[in-house]
This record gives C-alpha cells, structure tokens and sequence, in this order.
C-alpha cells in the first residue's frame, strides 16, 4: 500500500459511520502523536473505531487502511526527515474544498492534544502553545468568494499554510519525542 489518498480514508470513515473526514482523522492523531510520550497507535485505533465485524471484508479493509495511515503518519513523524504530509484533497480539487480540509486538520490536532492533555504531566512549551493558537486561528477560516477571485495569491498562502502546519507538528513531536541515540562528540 503505497499512496493512501485523502479520499480513500474519507470514504473508508464513512463507511464506518464515524463523523469524520482524512484530514481531521490524520489531524487528531498527529496531536496526539505530538504531545504523548506513549503513541500506542493501535489501542488509540481501537478506541476511535470501537468492535466492528471483523468477518466484514469492507470493514476489515477499512480499518487496515486506516491502520497503515496511523503507521504511516508516525513513522514519518518519527523519522525526523521532513517526510511527514498532511492527509488534504488532490491538488485538482477546489481551493476552498483544500481549505475546508485545512481547517478540519487543525481541529482535529486540538482534539488529539485536548485527549492527550488528560495523561500528560508536562505544561505546555512556549512553542507548542505559540502552535496551537495558530491552529486555533486557522480552524476558523473561511473563505469567501472575493479572496478566490486572487487565485494564484489564495493559493500561494494556501501552501504556505500547510507547510506551517507541516514543520509545527514535527517539531511538536520532535519536542515529545527527543532522539535517544545522541552521538557522543
């Protein structure tokens, strides 16, 4: 399984009646990820999709898709090599859609660190805390017919964005996480 699209999880998710799209999925699990010492991306799994009918083929598939997004998503953080990507839309589709997505991630990372907040002994840093108001203040754009009417400018914030997004939740984890194998110099 190499390419995991936004639709695919999002379809996958609906069939699972959770009330949920990729994004936000990818969103919620990346700030839990970030700001928990212990990720257990399977037990956090089983908790978010609850006992299913492991005889049903569909759901069987779904959730080991939604699996291998989990794994993914944290072997990417844990790598530390900027490989990490958000789960959006294709590039072909609408500004807005992207942007919907966006806003759906960054409520999704709130959740995740909201739920990690309830076992975490640690206070917040200066930056994750700088991170999450910029998650806050993103959450609630929207967009109206007039900022679409600057496409290429839309868009270049839109990357811009996203990749602010990209680097916050990889220095968040970076922050939980620290590398334990240090070259001694």
């Amino acid at each position: 399984m190499n390419e995991i699209s936004y639709q695919a999880v999002t379809d996958a998710l609906q069939r699972l009646s959770l009330t949920m799209e990729g994004a936000e999925l990818q969103g919620t699990f990346c700030g839990h990820l970030a700001t928990q010492q212990q990720s257990g991306e399977m037990e956090w799994l089983k908790r978010l999709i609850g006992e299913r009918d492991e005889a049903n083929l569909q759901v069987r598939d779904d959730v080991t898709l939604i699996a291998h997004l989990l794994g993914r998503v944290q072997q990417q953080l844990h790598a530390g090599e900027l490989q990490f990507q958000l789960l959006l839309p294709e590039e072909e589709e609408s500004l807005q859609r992207r942007t919907e997505a966006v806003a759906a991630w960054c409520e999704g990372f709130l959740y995740g660190v909201g739920l990690a907040a309830a076992t975490r002994s640690a206070s917040a840093s200066e930056v994750e805390r700088e991170f999450l108001q910029d998650l806050m203040e993103i959450s609630r754009v929207s967009l109206d017919e007039e900022t679409f009417a600057e496409e290429q400018e839309a868009e270049m914030s839109f990357i811009e964005v996203v990749e602010h997004l990209r680097m916050g939740a990889m220095l968040l984890y970076e922050e939980s996480h620290p590398p334990t194998d240090q070259p001694v110099v």
